[in-house]
């Protein structure tokens, strides 16, 4: 017996097809960008030089919203936007926050170990305070071939500089205070310098100011992982006397 092939059944149209098509948006491929950027922002909190991540996103999510807002309908993707804006600036907030805490803490430090240097100084204590200096704490280097040997050694040329002789001059009982940090330059999260003014005033024996004007002081200060160290710590990398650089 023949069989014959049935046609397949062709849809019928519906009306309701046509609220379908017009329905359709197209997705903003700035939206899933901007959140893509916001995924990848808490590696701010990793580097700082991934801190253009937060700022970009930032930016390309709220053109993103712009142009959604605008299209009538038209774009999608709203809430990628929203959600890729909400990354950026939760993670760049925390970024800033963080650094700001980290700057404080080792200004703090950096405060403490330059109040201890200068103690040592005002108390004589000249070659445990040169010892604590980048100059102090480096290997004595041999003269080069063919050259005269130095008429003086690294501590004694410390003991000679015009900041040290000034210190020295303030006396024991001089008061030692913090006015202000300068500078704060981070390398990498082990090496970083901090530069702070000191006020050195001298005081008499009844503890009051002496007639010697109150010294004021620019002190570098660097916290590495220097050569034969197992471990970082705080040296002296530059003084100067407020005005006038001596080192």
């Amino acid at each position: 017996m023949d069989t014959a092939t049935q046609p397949s059944a062709v849809p019928a149209f519906n009306s309701d097809d046509v609220n379908h098509v017009a329905e359709y948006r197209s997705l903003s491929v700035m939206a899933i960008i901007s959140l893509l950027i916001g995924l990848a922002s808490p590696l701010c909190l990793i580097s700082p030089v991934f801190m253009l991540l937060p700022l970009f996103g930032t930016v390309l999510s709220l053109l993103a919203l712009r142009r959604i807002a605008v299209s009538e309908g038209r774009l999608a993707g709203r809430w990628a936007a929203t959600a890729g804006l909400a990354l950026c600036i939760a993670c760049g907030a925390s970024a800033i926050s963080r650094d700001a805490v980290v700057r404080t803490m080792r200004s703090g430090r950096a405060e403490e170990f330059g109040r201890s240097w200068l103690s040592k100084l005002v108390s004589k204590e000249t070659e445990q305070a040169f010892k604590l200096t980048i100059d102090g704490a480096r290997p004595s280097a041999p003269p080069e071939s063919g050259m005269p040997s130095p008429t003086t050694t690294p501590y004694e040329e410390f003991t000679k500089n015009a900041f040290v002789q000034a210190i020295l001059a303030a006396g024991e009982k001089a008061k030692i205070e913090c006015l202000e940090t300068l500078e704060y330059t981070a390398q990498s999260q082990y090496d970083y310098f901090v530069r702070q003014r000191f006020r050195i005033t001298p005081q008499g024996d009844s503890g009051k100011t002496g007639s010697t004007d109150a010294i004021e002081a620019n002190v570098t200060l660097q916290r590495s992982h220097f050569r034969g160290d197992r471990n970082s710590r705080w040296l002296v990398a530059a003084f100067e006397l407020a005005g006038a650089t001596t080192q």
